[in-house]
Protein backbone atom coordinates (compact mmCIF):
# COMPACT_ATOMS: atom_id res chain seq x y z
CA UNK A 1 0.00 0.00 0.00
CA UNK A 2 1.66 3.30 -0.70
CA UNK A 3 1.90 6.24 1.89
CA UNK A 4 -0.69 8.04 0.67
CA UNK A 5 -2.95 5.44 0.89
CA UNK A 6 -2.06 4.76 4.25
CA UNK A 7 -2.46 8.37 4.48
CA UNK A 8 -5.80 8.56 3.43
CA UNK A 9 -6.72 5.20 5.22
CA UNK A 10 -5.58 6.84 8.95
CA UNK A 11 -7.50 10.37 7.78
CA UNK A 12 -10.39 8.84 7.27
CA UNK A 13 -11.28 7.09 10.18
CA UNK A 14 -14.20 8.03 10.90
CA UNK A 15 -16.35 10.40 8.99
CA UNK A 16 -17.69 13.97 10.38
CA UNK A 17 -19.70 13.81 13.36
CA UNK A 18 -18.92 10.26 14.73
CA UNK A 19 -19.08 11.22 18.36
CA UNK A 20 -22.41 13.03 17.97
CA UNK A 21 -25.54 12.04 19.02
CA UNK A 22 -26.37 8.05 18.26
CA UNK A 23 -28.54 8.21 14.93
CA UNK A 24 -31.83 7.87 15.13
CA UNK A 25 -34.47 5.53 12.97
CA UNK A 26 -35.65 8.05 10.21
CA UNK A 27 -38.00 8.01 7.36
CA UNK A 28 -36.77 8.29 3.81
CA UNK A 29 -38.49 9.44 0.59
CA UNK A 30 -39.72 7.24 -2.19
CA UNK A 31 -39.43 8.20 -5.56
CA UNK A 32 -43.28 8.93 -5.83
CA UNK A 33 -42.80 11.39 -2.88
CA UNK A 34 -44.37 9.24 -0.19
CA UNK A 35 -42.51 8.73 3.01
CA UNK A 36 -41.13 5.53 3.10
CA UNK A 37 -39.59 4.14 6.57
CA UNK A 38 -37.37 1.37 6.99
CA UNK A 39 -37.60 -0.02 11.28
CA UNK A 40 -34.42 -1.83 11.96
CA UNK A 41 -36.01 -5.64 11.81
CA UNK A 42 -33.89 -8.04 13.56
CA UNK A 43 -33.15 -12.03 13.34
CA UNK A 44 -34.82 -12.58 16.68
CA UNK A 45 -34.07 -15.90 16.75
CA UNK A 46 -30.06 -15.31 16.06
CA UNK A 47 -30.18 -12.56 18.72
CA UNK A 48 -31.48 -14.20 21.13
CA UNK A 49 -28.80 -17.36 21.12
CA UNK A 50 -26.65 -14.17 21.00
CA UNK A 51 -27.66 -12.82 24.00
CA UNK A 52 -28.38 -16.60 25.82
CA UNK A 53 -24.73 -17.17 25.00
CA UNK A 54 -23.11 -14.46 27.28
CA UNK A 55 -26.02 -15.59 30.10
CA UNK A 56 -27.63 -11.96 29.79
CA UNK A 57 -26.52 -8.48 29.81
CA UNK A 58 -22.29 -7.74 30.89
CA UNK A 59 -23.08 -5.10 33.80
CA UNK A 60 -19.44 -2.97 34.58
CA UNK A 61 -20.28 -1.51 37.55
CA UNK A 62 -20.32 2.14 36.52
CA UNK A 63 -16.83 1.60 34.43
CA UNK A 64 -16.54 2.37 30.67
CA UNK A 65 -16.01 -0.41 28.63
CA UNK A 66 -13.76 -1.40 25.37
CA UNK A 67 -12.71 -3.32 22.79
CA UNK A 68 -10.49 -4.21 19.96
CA UNK A 69 -10.93 -5.09 16.66
CA UNK A 70 -8.06 -6.20 13.70
CA UNK A 71 -8.85 -5.91 10.35
CA UNK A 72 -7.27 -8.93 8.54
CA UNK A 73 -3.72 -8.52 7.49
CA UNK A 74 -3.20 -12.31 9.54
CA UNK A 75 0.58 -12.73 8.96
CA UNK A 76 1.38 -8.77 10.50
CA UNK A 77 -0.94 -10.09 13.01
CA UNK A 78 0.55 -12.74 14.39
CA UNK A 79 3.92 -11.39 14.24
CA UNK A 80 3.95 -8.26 15.19
CA UNK A 81 0.04 -7.45 17.36
CA UNK A 82 -0.93 -10.60 18.68
CA UNK A 83 2.21 -10.35 21.41
CA UNK A 84 1.57 -7.53 22.64
CA UNK A 85 -2.65 -8.89 22.85
CA UNK A 86 -1.20 -11.69 24.92
CA UNK A 87 1.58 -9.59 27.19
CA UNK A 88 -1.20 -7.40 28.17
CA UNK A 89 -3.95 -10.01 28.41
CA UNK A 90 -6.11 -8.03 25.95
CA UNK A 91 -8.78 -9.59 23.44
CA UNK A 92 -9.29 -8.88 19.95
CA UNK A 93 -11.81 -9.06 16.96
CA UNK A 94 -10.59 -10.39 13.90
CA UNK A 95 -12.18 -9.19 10.58
CA UNK A 96 -11.54 -12.18 8.77
CA UNK A 97 -12.42 -12.88 4.77
CA UNK A 98 -13.69 -16.82 3.67
CA UNK A 99 -11.07 -16.40 0.73
CA UNK A 100 -8.28 -14.14 2.80
CA UNK A 101 -5.67 -16.60 2.63
CA UNK A 102 -6.23 -16.51 -1.52
CA UNK A 103 -6.68 -12.99 -1.92
CA UNK A 104 -4.20 -11.47 0.67
CA UNK A 105 -0.71 -12.39 -0.51
CA UNK A 106 2.56 -11.12 0.20
CA UNK A 107 4.42 -9.83 3.66
CA UNK A 108 1.16 -7.85 4.30
CA UNK A 109 -1.03 -11.24 3.69
CA UNK A 110 -2.79 -13.68 5.46
CA UNK A 111 -0.85 -16.93 4.05
CA UNK A 112 1.18 -17.52 6.31
CA UNK A 113 -1.63 -18.53 8.50
CA UNK A 114 -4.57 -21.30 8.12
CA UNK A 115 -8.08 -21.67 9.58
CA UNK A 116 -7.21 -24.55 11.84
CA UNK A 117 -4.36 -22.19 13.10
CA UNK A 118 -6.76 -19.53 13.41
CA UNK A 119 -9.02 -21.63 15.40
CA UNK A 120 -6.53 -22.62 17.54
CA UNK A 121 -5.05 -19.20 18.40
CA UNK A 122 -8.90 -17.88 18.47
CA UNK A 123 -10.12 -20.70 21.20
CA UNK A 124 -6.43 -19.81 23.53
CA UNK A 125 -6.61 -16.34 23.42
CA UNK A 126 -10.55 -15.07 22.96
CA UNK A 127 -9.88 -14.25 19.50
CA UNK A 128 -13.73 -13.57 18.46
CA UNK A 129 -14.27 -14.23 14.55
CA UNK A 130 -16.40 -11.79 12.40
CA UNK A 131 -17.44 -12.19 8.89
CA UNK A 132 -15.93 -9.55 6.73
CA UNK A 133 -17.21 -10.42 3.36
CA UNK A 134 -15.40 -13.42 0.77
CA UNK A 135 -12.88 -11.20 -0.91
CA UNK A 136 -13.32 -7.44 0.61
CA UNK A 137 -14.25 -5.98 -2.78
CA UNK A 138 -17.44 -4.27 -4.26
CA UNK A 139 -20.65 -6.46 -4.85
CA UNK A 140 -23.13 -4.59 -7.48
CA UNK A 141 -25.01 -7.42 -8.03
CA UNK A 142 -27.78 -8.72 -5.34
CA UNK A 143 -26.10 -12.36 -6.45
CA UNK A 144 -22.45 -10.78 -5.80
CA UNK A 145 -23.71 -9.64 -2.13
CA UNK A 146 -24.69 -12.84 -1.45
CA UNK A 147 -21.33 -14.12 -2.03
CA UNK A 148 -19.59 -11.86 -0.38
CA UNK A 149 -22.13 -12.11 2.81
CA UNK A 150 -24.10 -15.62 2.62
CA UNK A 151 -21.74 -17.62 1.07
CA UNK A 152 -18.86 -16.11 3.01
CA UNK A 153 -20.49 -16.26 6.60
CA UNK A 154 -21.20 -20.32 5.50
CA UNK A 155 -17.86 -20.73 4.57
CA UNK A 156 -16.28 -19.56 7.42
CA UNK A 157 -18.54 -21.59 9.50
CA UNK A 158 -17.17 -24.57 8.07
CA UNK A 159 -14.05 -23.72 7.99
CA UNK A 160 -13.89 -22.44 12.09
CA UNK A 161 -16.49 -25.23 13.62
CA UNK A 162 -15.63 -24.21 16.57
CA UNK A 163 -16.45 -20.84 16.39
CA UNK A 164 -19.97 -18.91 16.82
CA UNK A 165 -20.10 -16.35 13.30
CA UNK A 166 -22.65 -13.89 15.01
CA UNK A 167 -21.11 -10.79 13.78
CA UNK A 168 -20.60 -9.06 10.44
CA UNK A 169 -17.63 -6.18 10.09
CA UNK A 170 -18.69 -4.51 6.35
CA UNK A 171 -15.47 -4.12 4.52
CA UNK A 172 -14.49 -0.44 3.09
CA UNK A 173 -15.36 -0.85 -0.27
CA UNK A 174 -14.78 1.30 -3.54
CA UNK A 175 -17.90 1.12 -6.52
CA UNK A 176 -21.33 0.98 -5.87
CA UNK A 177 -20.68 0.27 -1.82
CA UNK A 178 -22.75 -2.74 -1.39
CA UNK A 179 -25.03 -1.42 -4.30
CA UNK A 180 -25.79 1.68 -1.71
CA UNK A 181 -25.38 0.32 1.70
CA UNK A 182 -21.73 2.03 2.17
CA UNK A 183 -20.88 -0.11 5.54
CA UNK A 184 -24.28 1.25 7.34
CA UNK A 185 -24.21 4.43 8.04
CA UNK A 186 -27.39 4.74 10.11
CA UNK A 187 -29.67 2.37 11.48
CA UNK A 188 -32.23 1.68 8.83
CA UNK A 189 -29.61 0.99 6.60
CA UNK A 190 -30.01 -2.66 7.46
CA UNK A 191 -33.10 -3.13 5.94
CA UNK A 192 -33.32 -0.31 3.65
CA UNK A 193 -30.62 -2.30 1.43
CA UNK A 194 -30.38 -5.28 0.35
CA UNK A 195 -26.93 -6.16 1.64
CA UNK A 196 -28.20 -5.10 5.34
CA UNK A 197 -30.98 -7.41 5.27
CA UNK A 198 -28.81 -10.36 3.92
CA UNK A 199 -26.05 -9.11 6.68
CA UNK A 200 -29.35 -9.66 9.56
CA UNK A 201 -30.73 -12.37 8.09
CA UNK A 202 -27.75 -14.12 8.61
CA UNK A 203 -25.60 -12.62 11.53
CA UNK A 204 -27.28 -11.71 15.22
CA UNK A 205 -25.20 -7.94 15.14
CA UNK A 206 -23.03 -5.88 12.87
CA UNK A 207 -20.91 -2.94 13.06
CA UNK A 208 -21.15 0.12 11.00
CA UNK A 209 -20.84 3.80 10.90
CA UNK A 210 -23.50 4.87 12.71
CA UNK A 211 -21.53 7.95 14.51
CA UNK A 212 -22.03 7.59 18.66
CA UNK A 213 -19.80 6.21 21.75
CA UNK A 214 -21.05 3.19 22.32
CA UNK A 215 -23.98 2.86 24.45
CA UNK A 216 -23.78 0.38 26.54
CA UNK A 217 -27.17 -0.40 27.52
CA UNK A 218 -27.47 -4.20 27.84
CA UNK A 219 -29.21 -4.31 24.84
CA UNK A 220 -27.32 -5.32 21.79
CA UNK A 221 -30.14 -4.08 19.40
CA UNK A 222 -29.05 -0.58 20.65
CA UNK A 223 -25.48 -0.98 19.27
CA UNK A 224 -26.41 -2.08 15.93
CA UNK A 225 -23.71 -0.42 13.27
CA UNK A 226 -21.90 0.93 15.59
CA UNK A 227 -18.49 2.40 14.44
CA UNK A 228 -14.79 2.51 15.72
CA UNK A 229 -11.76 4.76 16.26
CA UNK A 230 -8.54 3.62 14.31
CA UNK A 231 -5.44 3.27 16.50
CA UNK A 232 -3.08 2.55 13.36
CA UNK A 233 -2.06 5.90 13.91
CA UNK A 234 0.81 6.75 16.29
CA UNK A 235 -1.32 9.54 17.18
CA UNK A 236 -4.37 7.92 17.68
CA UNK A 237 -3.35 5.50 19.17
CA UNK A 238 -1.82 7.68 21.81
CA UNK A 239 -4.62 9.78 22.42
CA UNK A 240 -6.81 6.60 22.99
CA UNK A 241 -6.80 7.35 27.29
CA UNK A 242 -8.61 10.54 26.23
CA UNK A 243 -11.16 8.48 23.94
CA UNK A 244 -12.02 6.33 27.07
CA UNK A 245 -12.40 9.48 29.20
CA UNK A 246 -14.42 11.24 26.99
CA UNK A 247 -16.43 7.93 26.61
CA UNK A 248 -16.90 7.37 30.53
CA UNK A 249 -18.36 10.73 31.10
CA UNK A 250 -21.32 9.96 29.21
CA UNK A 251 -21.46 6.11 30.42
CA UNK A 252 -20.35 4.87 27.05
CA UNK A 253 -17.64 2.67 25.21
CA UNK A 254 -15.69 2.57 22.70
CA UNK A 255 -14.51 0.23 19.80
CA UNK A 256 -10.57 0.38 18.94
CA UNK A 257 -9.22 -0.70 15.30
CA UNK A 258 -6.19 -1.33 13.65
CA UNK A 259 -5.01 -2.96 10.40
CA UNK A 260 -1.81 -4.53 11.02
CA UNK A 261 -0.38 -3.85 7.94
CA UNK A 262 -0.53 -0.12 8.35
CA UNK A 263 1.16 -0.40 11.51
CA UNK A 264 4.49 0.74 11.49
CA UNK A 265 7.63 0.44 14.31
CA UNK A 266 6.52 3.76 15.49
CA UNK A 267 2.84 3.11 15.22
CA UNK A 268 3.44 -0.29 17.18
CA UNK A 269 5.10 1.40 20.14
CA UNK A 270 2.34 3.62 20.59
CA UNK A 271 0.15 0.89 20.50
CA UNK A 272 2.36 -1.18 22.82
CA UNK A 273 2.31 1.58 25.13
CA UNK A 274 -1.88 2.24 24.93
CA UNK A 275 -2.46 -1.27 25.93
CA UNK A 276 -0.28 -1.48 28.65
CA UNK A 277 -2.41 1.88 30.04
CA UNK A 278 -5.37 -0.21 29.04
CA UNK A 279 -4.71 -3.29 31.36
CA UNK A 280 -3.25 -0.87 34.49
CA UNK A 281 -6.88 0.58 34.04
CA UNK A 282 -7.96 -3.03 33.82
CA UNK A 283 -6.41 -4.03 36.87
CA UNK A 284 -7.15 -0.87 39.22
CA UNK A 285 -11.06 -1.75 38.43
CA UNK A 286 -11.46 1.28 36.23
CA UNK A 287 -12.18 0.01 33.05
CA UNK A 288 -13.65 -3.30 31.41
CA UNK A 289 -11.69 -4.67 28.51
CA UNK A 290 -14.15 -6.94 26.47
CA UNK A 291 -14.80 -8.31 23.02
CA UNK A 292 -16.48 -6.34 19.96
CA UNK A 293 -19.39 -8.17 20.76
CA UNK A 294 -19.48 -8.54 25.03
CA UNK A 295 -18.87 -4.70 24.24
CA UNK A 296 -22.46 -4.64 22.33
CA UNK A 297 -23.98 -6.51 25.65
CA UNK A 298 -22.47 -4.28 28.20
CA UNK A 299 -24.27 -2.21 30.38
CA UNK A 300 -22.65 0.54 32.24
CA UNK A 301 -25.78 0.58 35.08
CA UNK A 302 -24.81 -2.43 36.39
CA UNK A 303 -22.69 -5.24 38.21
CA UNK A 304 -24.22 -8.45 37.18
CA UNK A 305 -22.27 -10.69 34.81
CA UNK A 306 -22.54 -14.17 34.09
CA UNK A 307 -19.50 -16.52 35.57
CA UNK A 308 -18.99 -20.05 34.20
CA UNK A 309 -17.54 -21.01 37.76
CA UNK A 310 -20.48 -20.47 39.48
CA UNK A 311 -22.15 -17.28 41.72
CA UNK A 312 -20.31 -17.54 44.66
CA UNK A 313 -16.81 -16.11 43.89
CA UNK A 314 -15.00 -15.59 47.33
CA UNK A 315 -14.81 -19.21 48.96
CA UNK A 316 -16.76 -17.83 51.37
CA UNK A 317 -19.24 -20.66 52.11
CA UNK A 318 -17.02 -23.67 51.19
CA UNK A 319 -14.99 -25.25 48.67
CA UNK A 320 -17.94 -24.64 46.30
CA UNK A 321 -16.65 -26.93 43.61
CA UNK A 322 -12.86 -27.19 43.79
CA UNK A 323 -10.56 -29.53 45.14
CA UNK A 324 -9.29 -27.84 47.71
CA UNK A 325 -9.56 -30.44 50.23
CA UNK A 326 -8.03 -33.22 48.61
CA UNK A 327 -5.11 -30.99 47.23
CA UNK A 328 -4.08 -29.63 50.49
CA UNK A 329 -5.08 -26.31 50.28
CA UNK A 330 -6.54 -24.08 53.38
CA UNK A 331 -9.14 -21.83 53.35
CA UNK A 332 -8.39 -18.39 55.29
CA UNK A 333 -9.91 -14.73 55.98
CA UNK A 334 -8.03 -11.80 56.51
CA UNK A 335 -9.71 -8.16 56.20
CA UNK A 336 -12.97 -9.75 54.73
CA UNK A 337 -11.29 -11.60 52.24
CA UNK A 338 -11.50 -15.37 52.04
CA UNK A 339 -8.99 -17.02 49.60
CA UNK A 340 -7.14 -20.38 49.42
CA UNK A 341 -3.76 -20.77 51.00
CA UNK A 342 -0.99 -23.08 49.77
CA UNK A 343 0.33 -25.67 51.95
CA UNK A 344 3.92 -27.21 51.15
CA UNK A 345 2.32 -31.04 50.21
CA UNK A 346 -0.29 -28.50 47.92
CA UNK A 347 -1.34 -30.06 44.46
CA UNK A 348 -2.97 -28.16 41.23
CA UNK A 349 -5.97 -26.31 42.60
CA UNK A 350 -9.24 -26.96 39.67
CA UNK A 351 -12.45 -27.23 39.63
CA UNK A 352 -15.22 -28.35 36.61
CA UNK A 353 -17.64 -26.96 34.74
CA UNK A 354 -20.08 -27.56 32.24
CA UNK A 355 -20.02 -25.18 29.44
CA UNK A 356 -23.36 -25.89 28.49
CA UNK A 357 -25.69 -23.02 26.85
CA UNK A 358 -22.40 -20.83 27.38
CA UNK A 359 -20.55 -22.88 24.08
CA UNK A 360 -18.95 -20.12 21.65
CA UNK A 361 -18.62 -17.29 24.29
CA UNK A 362 -15.76 -15.03 24.94
CA UNK A 363 -14.99 -15.57 28.96
CA UNK A 364 -12.35 -13.82 30.92
CA UNK A 365 -10.81 -16.17 33.78
CA UNK A 366 -10.05 -13.05 36.37
CA UNK A 367 -7.86 -14.66 39.15
CA UNK A 368 -6.53 -12.23 42.29
CA UNK A 369 -3.49 -14.06 43.67
CA UNK A 370 -1.23 -12.43 46.08
CA UNK A 371 2.67 -13.83 47.42
CA UNK A 372 5.03 -12.38 50.36
CA UNK A 373 7.59 -14.19 49.05
CA UNK A 374 6.98 -14.22 45.49
CA UNK A 375 6.23 -17.43 42.79
CA UNK A 376 5.12 -18.66 39.20
CA UNK A 377 1.83 -19.57 38.67
CA UNK A 378 0.34 -21.29 35.77
CA UNK A 379 -3.60 -20.58 35.08
CA UNK A 380 -5.22 -22.74 32.82
CA UNK A 381 -8.52 -23.24 30.73
CA UNK A 382 -9.08 -26.26 29.06
CA UNK A 383 -11.00 -29.75 28.32
CA UNK A 384 -10.33 -32.16 31.00
CA UNK A 385 -11.45 -34.67 28.65
CA UNK A 386 -9.21 -34.29 25.56
CA UNK A 387 -6.71 -31.31 26.12
CA UNK A 388 -5.10 -31.46 22.95
CA UNK A 389 -8.88 -29.83 21.34
CA UNK A 390 -8.99 -27.05 23.59
CA UNK A 391 -5.97 -25.50 26.24
CA UNK A 392 -5.45 -22.37 26.96
CA UNK A 393 -2.63 -21.08 29.68
CA UNK A 394 -0.44 -18.28 30.73
CA UNK A 395 2.29 -18.32 33.35
CA UNK A 396 2.31 -15.31 35.53
CA UNK A 397 5.13 -14.56 38.68
CA UNK A 398 4.08 -13.00 41.20
CA UNK A 399 6.88 -10.33 42.92
CA UNK A 400 6.27 -10.24 46.70
CA UNK A 401 3.46 -7.86 47.51
CA UNK A 402 0.88 -7.53 50.35
CA UNK A 403 -1.72 -7.10 48.14
CA UNK A 404 -3.57 -9.45 45.38
CA UNK A 405 -2.51 -8.54 42.01
CA UNK A 406 -5.12 -9.66 39.00
CA UNK A 407 -4.15 -12.33 36.06
CA UNK A 408 -6.07 -12.45 33.12
CA UNK A 409 -6.74 -14.46 30.92
CA UNK A 410 -9.25 -14.70 27.79
CA UNK A 411 -10.58 -17.42 25.63
CA UNK A 412 -13.39 -18.42 23.62
CA UNK A 413 -15.39 -21.54 25.21
CA UNK A 414 -15.82 -24.00 22.34
CA UNK A 415 -19.19 -24.07 20.35
CA UNK A 416 -18.99 -28.05 20.09
CA UNK A 417 -16.53 -30.61 20.81
CA UNK A 418 -16.13 -29.62 24.73
CA UNK A 419 -19.18 -30.60 27.56
CA UNK A 420 -17.05 -29.80 29.97
CA UNK A 421 -14.05 -26.96 31.06
CA UNK A 422 -11.57 -27.45 34.02
CA UNK A 423 -9.95 -23.95 35.04
CA UNK A 424 -6.84 -24.93 37.20
CA UNK A 425 -4.17 -22.89 39.48
CA UNK A 426 -0.75 -25.00 39.62
CA UNK A 427 2.37 -22.99 41.58
CA UNK A 428 5.54 -23.72 39.53
CA UNK A 429 8.07 -22.63 41.94
CA UNK A 430 8.29 -22.53 45.96
CA UNK A 431 7.00 -19.63 48.13
CA UNK A 432 3.50 -18.69 49.60
CA UNK A 433 0.49 -18.20 47.30
CA UNK A 434 -3.50 -16.87 48.33
CA UNK A 435 -5.84 -17.39 45.54
CA UNK A 436 -9.50 -15.70 45.45
CA UNK A 437 -11.70 -17.83 43.77
CA UNK A 438 -11.58 -17.98 40.27
CA UNK A 439 -14.09 -16.04 37.66
CA UNK A 440 -14.78 -16.96 34.44
CA UNK A 441 -16.67 -14.31 33.73
CA UNK A 442 -19.01 -13.53 30.60
CA UNK A 443 -16.41 -10.98 27.92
Amino acid sequence: MSIQSKTLSRRSFLYAGAFGAAATLAPTSAANGATESYPFTPNTGLVDAFVARRGGAIGTGGKAAIAFRCDHHLNKFESRLLPLHQKYGIPVTIAAMSQMFRVETGTNGSTNLSFPRLQALALANGLEIANHGATHTDADTPQRLREEIVYSRNALSAALPKLPLELFIPPGVGGTQYLGFAGGKTQYSFQRYLAGRLITQQHAMSTGYVPGYWPMTGNPLDSMGNVHVSIENADYARRGPDFIAAARKQGRGVCFMYHPSLVDDTDLQAIDGFFAWCARERDADRLEILTTTGLMMANFSTSSRHDVMSAGTSFVLGWNGWNGAAANWARRTDSGVTYARRGSQSLALFKDVPVGAYAGSARQLRVSMRSTTGVRVKVEVFDPANQASFSAAKTITLSPAAGFQQAHQYVILPLTGTPRVRVRITPLSGGELHVQEPRLLAA
